[in-house]
């Protein structure tokens, strides 16, 4: 970004992703592959870079909290935000509808 004189939002619009996305992604997350790719496109790098930086510095550490992309990780985030009672109803009507369609 510092190399192409790109804000965070220039990078989200030229990824066709949001902003906090890539905020997200500069504190540690991993981005999905697609996204990595574009990003190496974009910096005119390989993944591989993207991924290792310098061969003689330190180590990167992840700091993901999970693996979820998409729609999972949208649902994750959905759930975090309702109270534990609304959890626990939409827990019971997911298990009966399940149950329903795995007929």
């Amino acid at each position: 970004m510092n190399k192409r004189g790109m804000t965070q939002q220039d990078l989200a619009s030229s990824l066709e992703i949001s902003q906090p996305a890539i905020s997200s992604y500069l504190r540690g997350r991993m981005p999905p592959a697609d996204v990595l790719y574009k990003i190496a496109r974009i910096g005119q790098t390989t993944v591989e870079w993207l991924l290792m930086g310098d061969p003689t510095s330190e180590p990167i550490m992840i700091k993901e909290k999970s693996a979820l992309y998409g729609n999972q990780q949208q649902l994750m985030d959905l759930w975090a935000s309702l109270s534990p009672p609304v959890q626990k109803n939409l827990l019971m009507l997911i298990r009966h509808l399940a149950s329903k369609l795995s007929l």
